[in-house]
């Protein structure tokens, strides 16, 4: 009798002991998942905005400003909020991005939008809408080609504008080739 009790509370203990062991490979798994790209698991990027995997590629939304800066390839002044962001990551790219920057920053913000997009264009379709904005710049290269004819390896619309507060409202869409 004895020994039959044993034997039910070793078995007992080792089927806890392997429940435990799968029960942890289970958490690990879950937890590393979306890192090693697991269809419809989620990960964070390495800038901080939430992804989520899904069969062709990733998506992230909203997007950190860092993780802005480094898709959209522009530095903009500290104090920039993202109001609006989405990013898409397949075999090819898309960013689309609303943000606000404080007046502080507006006249950097600005530049450092021509540095990465180039030259402000007359009558060119912007992201934006104009509507109470004043100074606005759109940036674009709808068909690809950079102000020297050479090709880009990213199509962009990029629309900025000045608030009646000063504060610089940004508007773009940036997408592979």
């Amino acid at each position: 009798m004895a020994t039959g009790r044993r034997t039910f509370v070793r078995v007992l203990g080792g089927t806890f002991l392997m429940l435990a062991f799968v029960g942890i490979v289970l958490a690990v798994l879950v937890r590393q998942a979306g890192g090693w790209g697991v269809p419809y698991f989620s990960f964070t990027s390495a800038h901080g905005s939430p992804c989520t995997n899904n069969l062709t590629g990733y998506t992230c939304s909203p997007l950190t400003l860092a993780d802005v800066e480094f898709f959209g390839d522009v530095d903009l002044p500290g104090g920039t909020t993202v109001v609006a962001s989405h990013y898409r990551s397949t075999h090819d790219f898309s960013l689309e991005a609303s943000l606000q920057v404080p007046r502080a920053g507006a006249a950097t913000a600005l530049k450092n939008l021509k540095r990465a997009y180039g030259p402000c264009q007359r009558g060119a379709t912007s992201p934006l809408s104009p509507t109470g904005l004043r100074e606005v710049c759109v940036m674009v290269n709808p068909e690809g080609a950079e102000s020297d004819g050479q090709l880009s390896s990213r199509v962009y619309a990029v629309g900025t504008g000045l608030r009646a507060d000063g504060s610089r409202i940004v508007a773009m869409t940036v997408r592979s080739r």
